[in-house]
């Protein structure tokens, strides 16, 4: 368990100059600034403990447990970045913290709904709002008073080398695949700015990767600065005026960012302390790489195959088990 970060540096032979290597999160510029930030702000009154950032990593996924049947679940996973990636990916060293788990609206919730509608029942827009109410609510649960008071002012531990420190929690990621990340970031999935992180609109995903697109998600990134102000009107036109979810008032306010009419938890609770939701969201490599980019590309690959020469799978398959049969692999 690391208590503060360090730079790690490699000079190789071909360059004049030495290269940061990224590779944990503790010798990341990200705790670097964290640990900085926290050593030049004032200290607790009476306390010269050490003070330590406890990096807060956090994965979410909705599972479905059977292949028949509705039976789900929704964990919340916390890890701690103090720790190197080789020993949280061990199951062995269980370092996966169980958090909570989400729960969803009731099926019931329809029928309870319609009680206020004179039995004509509420639309999809009323249903997905409530239940991105319900899931900001959870974390409001979670993000509770005794947390925010741990994050001003640390929580004071003995660790096992025989030293009390003070540690401070600090959000670092939230990895989810990208439904989840809509929810965590309050923006519609799929709308007309669909990143969890900037502004960039859909009609120019198609300079992606390039050194303008690199250019405009820095320029277009999102803040609560502005939202903030949008939700809160948009909130009163429902509450207060009695406008619908996807009235024209509410989406004329809105719909231009992708943003929905729902508070969120993080910048609520967090906001205060210069936390920003919107950078902790990060890549999930298994959904939207291994079962994202490149699944679709491989099935692409393998659809160009079968169309030149059908015969073709079948050296696919061959020239894979050949690898798949090697020592080196099988062990």
């Amino acid at each position: 368990f690391h208590y503060e970060p360090y730079e790690l540096r490699w000079a190789p032979p071909h360059l004049p100059h030495e290269v940061n290597i990224q590779g944990e999160l503790y010798t990341s510029p990200a705790f670097m600034d964290a640990h900085r930030e926290l050593q030049a702000s004032p200290g607790e009154a009476g306390c010269d403990l050490p003070r330590v950032v406890a990096a807060l990593m956090f994965w979410s996924d909705a599972t479905q447990l059977t292949a028949f049947g509705n039976a789900k679940l929704w964990p919340v996973y916390m890890y701690f970045g103090n720790e190197s990636k080789y020993r949280r990916c061990r199951p062995s060293c269980r370092l996966a913290n169980h958090v909570a788990y989400f729960q969803k609206l009731p099926d019931s919730f329809k029928d309870f709904a319609g009680t206020f509608t004179e039995g004509k029942g509420i639309g999809r827009e009323c249903t997905t709002h409530c239940h991105r109410e319900l899931f900001q609510a959870q974390w409001r649960v979670l993000l509770d008073h005794e947390f925010l008071e741990a994050y001003k002012h640390g929580i004071v531990i003995l660790c096992c080398d025989g030293i009390a420190r003070r540690f401070f929690p600090r959000v670092f990621t939230y990895s989810a695949d990208y439904p989840e990340k809509v929810l965590v970031a309050t923006i519609r999935q799929l709308g007309g700015c669909p990143c969890s992180r900037c502004l960039l609109p859909m009609t120019r995903l198609h300079c992606l990767g390039t050194s303008r697109d690199r250019q405009q998600r820095a320029t277009l990134a999102r803040s609560n600065s502005s939202r903030s102000r949008l939700v809160a009107t948009a909130r009163d036109f429902i509450y207060k005026n009695n406008l619908g979810v996807d009235s024209a008032a509410v989406e004329s306010i809105l719909k231009s960012h992708s943003w929905v009419p729902n508070n969120n938890a993080f910048l609520d609770s967090l906001g205060p302390f210069g936390f920003n939701i919107f950078i902790a969201l990060v890549v999930d490599l298994l959904h939207e790489v291994e079962l994202g980019v490149w699944r679709m590309l491989l099935i692409h690959l393998l659809r160009i195959l079968t169309t030149l020469n059908k015969d073709l799978i079948h050296e696919v398959d061959r020239r894979c088990a050949k690898h798949l049969s090697h020592k080196d692999l099988a062990g």
